[in-house]
């Protein structure tokens, strides 16, 4: 018989009431959808309907070129090896990759780049873009969003679009509100828009811009009977690290993403040109504190991009496709699966370095998520729930990668539904 009445208890812990409610309106968790792997970014000039099938050719056609075998890639990427200091790829001469993951890698690739070749896509009108006349600006605007449309209705836009339109800094601030009315009034049409809308307001350093962006929103939205949109945030100053958690309270909920914009940031700090990227250690720190501020919140954080493009003969192609894979392998191990990319060649090395990172992890997820959820202890690992929905999104991923079917799954005595379950997405 416990000493304390349930009636003492209830009145001990009823103040906890509303903090209850507070904690759980604030850390809702994940949304459980896909996550796509990058965001490509194409100024607004040159988008055009058949813009994503473009990129999947050029990309195969750089594949064709420069790595046009499993090994060849294995060895341009560095994939396949035994990672080097700080979980950066090995050299390229010294992958070693296994032939069995470099045949599944680049039978990946292969696909993605068939059928998915980009799989977030932002029309461009910021940084990649520059400053144009304003007529020009307005012409690009409406023709990317005339594009995007066409895209839609040819099947061949990916799930999740949108467009980065200047940010609200005084020099640009009307030109970009301007271009963001003219293209979403373009793009709702007369059936409010094609579904997977995201806005991203770039180069955001107080709360109040996010409060205003949304406001704009709010007054725009109706007008023109536009889908919602989601909306990210670029975390490119130093002010708006400092300011996270009043960032992420103003976004109210309608704020989905942070990406970092690792050259504006690095370049505020002070940083040289040529030790600017995402794996310099104040980048890195800029990231974890979006993860921390973020977790639970349902708000997905981006790593940033590379600009080394695999542009021009093949050992520079290789080299670029090698920082770049070891780049995207370093943010997934500190669980960051979605990244920028700028250049179609890119492609190459983020689908590849996805594929590997995946195909290597399986067996184990599998087999540890496996036990798990047959309540069975197996080899020297205890996993908690936390643990084991991270083996779950492990697995979710490489479901939506195509890398794993029911087949793989029921081979490891599992099914989709379970791991749906333990990974916290809805059915």
């Amino acid at each position: 018989m416990p000493t304390l009445s349930e009636h003492l208890l209830a009145r001990l812990t009823a103040s906890l009431a509303p903090v209850d409610a507070q904690l759980a309106a604030r850390h809702p968790g994940d949304p459980g959808t896909r996550q796509p792997v990058h965001t490509c970014y194409i100024p607004a000039d040159r988008l055009h309907p058949d813009v994503v099938l473009d990129w999947g050719e050029s990309a195969r056609e750089a594949l064709a070129a420069h790595a046009p075998s499993p090994a060849a890639l294995a060895a341009a990427t560095g994939l396949g090896a035994t990672s080097g200091p700080g979980g950066a790829a090995p050299n390229p001469a010294e992958a070693g990759a296994d032939p069995a993951l470099a045949e599944r890698v680049y039978a990946h690739v292969l696909a993605a780049l068939s059928l998915e070749p980009i799989q977030d896509l932002r029309a461009d009108l910021e940084d990649g873009y520059g400053i144009r006349p304003d007529d020009v600006e307005d012409e690009h605007a409406i023709a990317a969003a005339t594009a995007l449309r066409a895209a839609h209705e040819a099947g061949a836009l990916p799930a999740s679009y949108g467009l980065r339109p200047k940010s609200l800094d005084p020099a640009v601030r009307d030109r970009g509100l301007r271009s963001l009315d003219l293209f979403l009034t373009a793009l709702a049409g007369d059936d409010g828009g094609p579904p997977g809308l995201v806005l991203t307001l770039p180069k955001v350093s107080a709360p109040e811009q996010v409060t205003v962006f949304l406001a704009v929103l709010d007054e725009l939205i109706p007008r023109i009977d536009l889908r919602p949109p989601a909306v990210e945030l670029q975390i490119e100053t130093p002010a708006a690290v400092l300011a996270l958690p009043a960032l992420v309270e103003a976004g109210r909920g309608r704020v989905t993403g942070l990406h970092v914009g690792t050259y504006d940031y690095s370049a505020a700090l002070g940083i040289a040109a040529e030790h600017q990227a995402s794996d310099h250690p104040s980048v890195e720190y800029a990231t974890t504190l979006m993860q921390l501020v973020t977790a639970g919140t349902g708000i997905r954080v981006a790593d940033g991009s590379s600009n080394f493009l695999p542009v021009g003969p093949t050992p520079v192609v290789r080299a670029a496709w090698q920082r770049h894979a070891g780049l995207v392998t370093r943010a997934w191990r500190r669980g960051l699966y979605q990244g920028w990319d700028l250049h179609p060649a890119q492609l190459v090395s983020r689908h590849a370095a996805v594929a590997a990172n995946l195909v290597a992890g399986l067996p184990a997820a599998l087999g540890r998520l496996s036990a798990y959820a047959e309540a069975r202890f197996a080899g020297a690992v205890a996993d908690e729930p936390a643990t084991a929905r991270a083996l779950a999104g492990h697995v979710l991923r490489a479901l939506d990668a195509g890398l794993l079917d029911d087949a793989g799954l029921a081979a490891a005595d599992l099914d989709r539904a379970v791991v749906t379950k333990l990974g916290g997405r809805s059915a």
